[in-house]
């Protein structure tokens, strides 16, 4: 049994926006601004776009993608962010702003008993969601409240709510369903590798499309692994 963290290994990744149009012509979109942690590495990598557009089929104003890892004092800690402002999809669905944010806090004290970190989505929101015209109200969890505590007392905070609380998704007749606030481990048995998903579209009728919109992932570790 290791009895002395060698390093922590920062794993992150994050899109600002994802996915396909099936209907009325199939088309790609790719993945806008994917950014990730290398070699498992600190540092700050950031990507930012302006003005996308693909004909009235979907279109956004800017995009963000923001990794930055640090280490403080024997505290490790990972801010994952994608943004997407001004989004419009088809003549039906604007955004205003969805924001994606994960940030994930390790103590290397904690350090053979727990190597994991904890994962906080608070500051994540959607604004100004509005199909037909009409704002949708949405419900998030508490987790996603942004405060003024430290990034360490957020990630402690989220505890209190865990991964796979996911609001009821809104479903409009004639356009397709729409997921929310998708925080989810990326398996019950590895609770340490959490995935956000802010805004996700299933949609059909006249325009049919998959999109996914805010992407984060976060999936630290102290090496090498000890008790858990």
């Amino acid at each position: 049994m290791p009895t002395k963290m060698q390093k922590y290994l920062y794993k992150a990744h994050a899109i600002a926006l994802r996915g396909s149009i099936r209907k009325p012509y199939f088309q790609e979109l790719g993945d806008h601004l994917s950014v990730k942690t290398y070699a498992g590495s600190s540092g700050r990598t950031t990507c930012k776009a302006e003005g996308f557009r693909l004909g009235d089929v979907i279109q956004y104003d800017t995009a963000h993608t923001q990794i930055d890892a640090s280490e403080q004092n024997g505290i490790f800690t990972t801010s994952v962010t994608s943004q997407v402002f001004g989004l419009r999809v088809g003549k039906r669905l604007t955004v205003g702003e969805v924001t994606c944010r994960l940030q994930s806090v390790y103590n290397a004290d904690e350090y053979p008993q727990n190597c994991y970190p904890r994962i906080s989505p608070a500051g994540s929101i959607i604004r100004n969601l509005e199909i037909d015209g009409r704002a949708q109200s949405l419900a998030f969890p508490t987790a996603f409240a942004a405060n003024q505590k430290s990034g360490d007392e957020r990630a402690q905070s989220s505890q209190d709510e865990r991964p796979g609380l996911i609001p009821e998704a809104i479903h409009v007749p004639d356009l397709g369903t729409i997921f929310y606030a998708e925080w989810a481990w990326v398996h019950p048995d590895e609770q340490h590798q959490q995935h956000l998903t802010m805004l996700r579209l299933a949609l059909g009728s006249d325009l049919g499309a998959a999109i996914c919109v805010g992407q984060a992932c976060s999936d630290g570790v102290g090496w090498p692994p000890g008790n858990n």
